[in-house]
């Protein structure tokens, strides 16, 4: 990239070159502002594999928030481009679904509408115990509410 970049102009080509140098540094911050270049210039499937690997090197910084949020876009940039596969694009099963067993559990009922005392007595558990595995549902999805629980999950929320 260094030798043919004195030779291409062009902000596709720079974005590329950015691409590159941000992977190299293991870089989620540069690869999350690639990824929005590559949007702005209409490049879907770029954005789509620079989003999945500032997941990746979120994930290895220690934020699974920012993770998980970048691995969701990944997704929904992938299904725009038409089924289009490609290596940085092959998500392994635990960075699409980065909750234990029990959190999925206690998350799919929380999505339904019920309360914490109502998961919590369906599931023979503490209410405290369902609340902290909403607080670790909340945070590795980077979600904030039920409601977007219920989003992210692609269910419809029974009760508001």
């Amino acid at each position: 990239m260094e030798r043919i970049g004195d030779r291409v102009d062009g902000r596709f080509a720079a974005t590329n070159r950015a691409h590159v140098a941000a992977l190299l540094a293991d870089d989620a911050d540069g690869l999350e502002t690639v990824l929005k270049t590559f949007l702005e210039i209409g490049a879907e499937l770029l954005a789509a594999e620079s989003a999945a690997e500032a997941a990746r090197a979120a994930r290895r910084e220690g934020d699974p928030r920012r993770a998980t949020r970048l691995m969701r876009l990944a997704k929904e940039l992938a299904l725009r481009c038409e089924g289009a596969r490609t290596p940085a694009l092959v998500l392994p099963e635990d960075e699409l679904s980065p909750l234990s067993r029990r959190e999925l559990e206690v998350a799919d009922l929380a999505a339904t509408g019920l309360s914490s005392e109502e998961i919590a007595g369906r599931l023979f558990l503490s209410v405290r115990t369902v609340d902290n595995h909403l607080q670790h549902v909340y945070q590795k999805l980077g979600i904030a509410s039920r409601q977007e629980l219920a989003q992210v999950l692609g269910r419809r929320s029974v009760r508001t």
